[in-house]
């Protein structure tokens, strides 16, 4: 039997799977991210993590893509650079205590001009082009959301979006944290948000802080302010990103509630939209990693 360990360890969740024969055996997901490991004790943290999927005296191999492989994680894998072929990315193998496991870290991809990097991505990126002569853009929507030109299985450019961690900042550590309590979302206002910024951008940063003026006075409630914030945030996201998905065909590539929203903004922009789930793209990376090793 065939046993082996896709590995996407990020920033904040750990997710782990076992294949035994192409097939999807167990899976183990936590909040044990790259950031919450002490002293730099990566190997005993992943072997803890992983223990219950270990045999005595056997080997095997595990291949795992994200922030592990940072500057700041367990090891750093060397960046591939754009443009660059996605179907032979490189990898790394940092010397281990356990003599259980063989661990591939790969790497992520940097650009030069203008400056940015990526780690995690581009595996979900090659999974989605497994058997796909996709020509052009794929976002990957998140804390830090990318938008990349693809060319078949070519990575000709990206850029990235900090439109996540910004929406995190300003709604829990600004004034607008006030009006921002809630959870839920409302479609309707995010398109109606983003719109109005994306016709008139300038007006970006007096927008935030209507939001406050407007729940002081007018009192909407936290799901419209907290919508508008997203619309608001988006709408930048977008301004920049226009030469990505502009009368052009792109994929969505995130969890289920971030790509419905991308998509509720983009539908009548873009020539057409495809969705995928980010945890199935990165097992279908990391699968084709395995094969080409093979």
């Amino acid at each position: 039997m065939d046993r082996w360990i896709a590995v996407d360890w990020g920033t904040s969740s750990f997710r782990a799977y076992l294949i035994k024969d192409d097939v999807l055996s167990d899976t183990i997901k936590t909040n044990d991210g790259m950031k919450f490991v002490k002293d730099n004790n990566f190997e005993n943290t992943f072997i803890n993590l992983i223990e219950k999927w270990l045999i005595k005296d056997k080997k095997i191999d595990v291949l795992a893509s994200g922030m592990l492989g940072a500057r700041q994680g367990w090891i750093e894998a060397p960046y591939e650079k754009a443009p660059c072929k996605l179907n032979n990315i490189n990898y790394i193998s940092p010397v281990l205590f356990d003599k259980r496991i063989s661990l591939k870290i790969f790497s992520g991809i940097s650009q030069n001009d203008p400056p940015d990097v990526m780690r995690g991505e581009e595996t979900q990126i090659v999974g989605f082009l497994t058997n796909n002569n996709f020509k052009g853009s794929i976002c990957l929507p998140g804390t830090h959301s990318k938008w990349t030109k693809i060319n078949k299985n070519i990575l000709e450019k990206f850029r990235t979006f900090m439109t996540g961690e910004l929406f995190e900042i300003i709604s829990k550590n600004s004034v607008l944290s006030h009006s921002m309590i809630s959870d839920n979302l409302d479609k309707a206002e995010i398109l109606n948000s983003a719109n109005k910024i994306m016709n008139k951008p300038e007006l970006f940063a007096n927008a935030l802080f209507q939001l406050r003026a407007d729940d002081l006075i007018n009192s909407k409630g936290a799901i419209v302010y907290r919508s508008r914030l997203s619309g608001y945030l988006l709408a930048m996201e977008l301004i920049g990103s226009l030469e990505f998905w502009k009368n052009n065909d792109i994929v969505l590539i995130g969890n289920v509630d971030l790509i419905e929203l991308y998509e509720n903004v983009l539908i009548n922009k873009v020539s057409s939209i495809q969705k995928f789930n980010s945890e199935d793209m990165v097992l279908k990376g990391l699968q084709h990693f395995k094969d080409k090793l093979n």
